[in-house]
């Protein structure tokens, strides 16, 4: 774990007014938690604002002449590694620190070092790892404001070393000595964790939206045959998708977890992975449980199916009932079908054939039918089939009802304002 130590110059009227409403949440802050805010505190400012601490340094010093461009404050940013603060499931820091011997420590370090320059040290504990931001008016032991001076390489290089020292009984350690790692403003910090944010959002995104149960396909007649093949193809296609959900979700949750060591906030993201891990698991389970139950459904149909075929074998049933039965079906089901294919030639709106034929068979298709080879019709629940070539609707053949509906389209539509004469409805 790394001791935090970032210096930054602060210049100009703007520039001060924005660090002033940042560090006392004057204005709007990214990723801070207002329900937090109660736990920020203020150790060292005497003025109402950071621009009058400032100005309050600088006419006590008898500095009488500031130049427009001159640097008034550098700004510290003293932090640790996330790993320093325990937390919570959530990645939420557990505890208070105002009155810690790591924040005391720290104002210990900034005063003896920098005395009375130090104008504000400030503790905040609403976003995501307890930092502080301190302000030192750079004024030299002769009384001149001159941040060139005092902040130059080689001091901000020991500046980090005894800093590092410092911190070491907290288990913290200096960074490496003459990394060309760059320190980056807090601005630029925030704007890289959303970044982050988002990538890794995005990556788990596609994961979140795969929520519905694996399908099962509806076994086929011939799966009757054969019930231990088609369980365990059924297991096998189910325990493949899962495995892909299963390693997308460990790639994603590897991702959210290298980012969550640099920054605490994707710790977020890696409880979103580890819920979607644990969905996937239910999914699994569910699945196995639906395959479980189609499974004793289709040993229920075979046994009903064989306890018929047996009957009929031993004479018990006679192969008249059976056929009674099944032209009971025929006569409840087949008015139906040849109602929806009248009205599905009637639906006809093209003279093209190709278009015709797709109307026709994208009406019956939303009506539930199956359209098989040979141009039948089948009701797939009682598994009754009209043959659209043989089948006689009211004495007229489908290639009858088709050629009437040419000829209603074939017509001459009547012109504005004239009646039109009554003719059939269409449906």
């Amino acid at each position: 774990m790394n001791a935090i130590c970032r210096v930054a110059k602060v210049k100009g009227a703007g520039s001060i007014g924005g660090k002033s409403e940042h560090n006392y949440r004057i204005g709007k802050v990214p990723n801070a938690d207002p329900e937090r805010r109660h736990l920020n505190h203020e150790y060292v400012l005497n003025y109402e604002t950071l621009a009058r601490a400032i100005e309050g340094r600088i006419q006590n010093a008898g500095i009488q002449r500031v130049r427009q461009d001159a640097v008034k404050g550098m700004e510290f940013i003293l932090a640790a590694s996330p790993q320093l603060f325990k937390r919570d499931e959530n990645g939420q820091v557990v505890g208070d620190y105002r009155n810690s011997e790591w924040v005391l420590t720290n104002l210990q370090f900034m005063k003896e070092r920098y005395g009375n320059n130090l104008v504000a040290f400030t503790l905040h504990q609403d976003e995501k790892t307890p930092h502080i931001h301190a302000i030192v008016v750079p004024i030299t032991a002769d009384n001149r404001l001159c941040a060139k001076e005092l902040f130059t390489p080689k001091t901000l290089r020991q500046l980090q070393t005894d800093y590092a020292a410092a911190m070491k009984p907290f288990g913290l350690e200096r960074g490496i000595e003459g990394s060309r790692a760059q320190h980056v403003s807090m601005k630029h910090i925030y704007g890289l964790q959303q970044q982050q944010r988002q990538q890794i959002e995005q990556q788990i995104d596609p994961i979140q939206q795969e929520t519905k149960p694996l399908e099962i396909q509806t076994p086929g007649m011939l799966d009757l045959l054969n019930l231990n093949q088609w369980k365990q193809q059924q297991e096998n296609q189910i325990n493949a998708e899962y495995q892909r959900r299963l390693t997308e979700i460990q790639k994603a949750a590897a991702i959210a977890q290298n980012a969550a060591v640099a920054n605490a906030q994707a710790k977020e993201q890696v409880q979103i992975l580890q819920q979607r891990l644990d969905t996937s698991e239910r999914l699994k389970q569910a699945n196995y449980e639906r395959a479980e139950q189609a499974t004793q459904k289709l040993t229920q149909s075979n046994q009903l199916l064989e306890r018929v075929t047996l009957l009929i074998d031993e004479k018990r049933i006679k192969p008249g009932w059976i056929e009674q039965q099944a032209q009971r079906t025929r006569d409840r089901v087949l008015p139906q079908i040849e109602t929806d294919v009248t009205r599905a030639i009637k639906a006809v709106n093209s003279l093209d054939s190709s278009q015709a034929s797709q109307q026709l068979t994208d009406y019956l298709k939303q009506k539930g039918y199956q359209i098989t080879t040979g141009n039948r019709i089948v009701e797939p629940k009682s598994g009754v089939q009209l043959d659209t070539t043989t089948h006689s609707f009211k004495n007229k053949s489908f290639t009858k009802l088709y050629a009437e509906r040419q000829e209603e389209l074939q017509q001459p539509k009547p012109e504005i304002g004239q009646h039109r004469r009554r003719g059939p409805r269409l449906s």
